[in-house]
């Protein structure tokens, strides 16, 4: 079905493509280097370890994106062609979109192809909004778009008088691509430390096809001022969470996606001179309801309250609060290896993000922030992007990185800090 998708879309493009489309692009430079060493990667006593391993990103990449329609139809195309020195391939063909868009009539939407999908409420936290993430790409200094890499989605949209309810169904389940130890170092739970490629454990994906599919539902509106969405879920978990036993004592444990359905809902809209959403997400671990099971996720209950506001010369504010309650906690901790590493009950996340922009807005300054409270972990994301002409512009920032504990979101990521730049022509 996935290739049945992707084959509709691109012919549907050839089949409406005029003699004028819009077509744009970009050609970016792309640097990272490491501010710190990191014993998993440079190897015990290597010193020519930080010089192999010291640029995590450095790359060039060109897009181009066409966009078309006639009547009933929208088309619309998007890759790009990526030089990559850290990678296995140098050169890559990455087809971020391609699909087709027809309005089959006045209520009803169909749009089928390779796209990116994103809802929900949160900036750079995530409830509700189960469509794949690119943590990589995020943590080694591409743009804030590349977060969201594409899917092969089938997307109904029915325009319900005040409302629109929307169904994306994908015919295999597409994970967050996360840091394997080839540009990060990453924590391996079955060494309790960071490890880099090599020392890292198997990952086992669902097969492919239809019954290893996802269904991503949405019902949203607006009433006043007030917007309004409910969400539902029916798929896996987006990253590894189980751990797969051998069947021999030979071989090692391995991780994989278990089961995973969820049902939400959020709300925003103007309180003041401020911007405030509320949103929340059940997340119900279909293999391991009892939360008896130390080897599957417990269920979980998330919650995002963010506010937002201008404050005057062309300053913005923003803040949230992330939270994540463990169901049947109780049950979590019997299971727990003694000595080994425990998750609270409720844990805590709070965001901050700063934004400036000077010089008829040309020159953008931002610092986002994250602050694990309950984990003792960090994350810092300042940036300066500066438009040079209309069609050149300069980005300038860092990631940065720490935590009490290996295992926690941000603290595995100790020892990774970076700081990237990226110098795009548009056309």
């Amino acid at each position: 079905m996935r290739k049945l998708i992707l084959a509709l879309a691109i012919g549907a493009a050839a089949a409406t493509a005029q003699a004028e489309p819009l077509l744009g692009g970009f050609v970016e430079g792309a640097w990272a280097v490491r501010t710190q060493q990191n014993p998993a990667l440079d190897g015990a006593g290597s010193e020519l370890g930080f010089i192999e391993r010291a640029y995590p990103r450095d790359e060039l990449r060109g897009q181009l994106t066409l966009q078309d329609g006639m009547g009933d139809a929208d088309v619309f195309l998007r890759f790009d062609l990526v030089s990559d020195a850290r990678a296995s391939e140098r050169t890559q063909l990455d087809l971020r979109e391609a699909y087709v868009k027809l309005y089959l009539t006045d209520w009803l939407d169909i749009k089928a192809g390779r796209q990116v999908a994103t809802w929900g409420t949160g900036d750079l936290v995530f409830a509700n909004d189960l469509f794949a993430k690119d943590w990589q790409a995020f943590f080694t200094g591409l743009d804030d778009a590349y977060l969201k890499p594409p899917q092969d989605l089938l997307r109904l949209s029915a325009y319900l008088g005040g409302a629109t309810a929307e169904l994306a169904l994908s015919p295999d389940f597409t994970p967050d691509n996360l840091p394997d130890g080839t540009r990060l170092a990453v924590y391996n739970p079955f060494l309790g430390e960071a490890a880099a490629a090599g020392a890292m454990p198997e990952v086992r994906r669902p097969a492919p096809g239809l019954r290893h599919g996802e269904i991503f539902g949405r019902l949203y509106g607006t009433r006043g001022s007030l917007e309004w969405a409910l969400y539902g879920y029916k798929g896996f978990w987006p990253t590894p969470q189980a751990v797969l036993m051998p069947a021999d004592a030979e071989s090692a444990p391995a991780l994989g996606y278990p089961r995973l359905a969820s049902g939400g809902a959020s709300l925003r809209g103007p309180v003041g001179a401020w911007l405030v959403s509320l949103e929340s997400a059940y997340y119900a671990s279909l293999d391991d309801g009892a939360g008896d099971d130390p080897t599957l996720p417990n269920s979980e209950l998330r919650g995002i309250a963010g506010v937002e506001r201008s404050l005057g010369g062309d300053w913005m504010l923003g803040a949230q609060w992330f939270a994540i309650g463990m169901m049947n906690h109780d049950a979590y901790l019997e299971g727990v290896m003694p000595g080994g590493p425990t998750v609270d009950a409720l844990r805590h996340t709070l965001t901050f993000r700063l934004t400036k922009m000077a010089l008829d807005q040309r020159l953008v300054l931002s610092l986002f922030a994250y602050a694990g409270v309950t984990d003792g972990e960090w994350h810092l994301r300042p940036s300066l992007s500066h438009k040079l002409t209309e069609a050149v512009k300069l980005t300038l920032g860092a990631s940065l990185l720490d935590g009490d504990h290996a295992w926690t979101q941000f603290g595995q990521f100790a020892g990774n800090d970076l700081v990237y730049a990226r110098l795009r022509y548009s056309f």
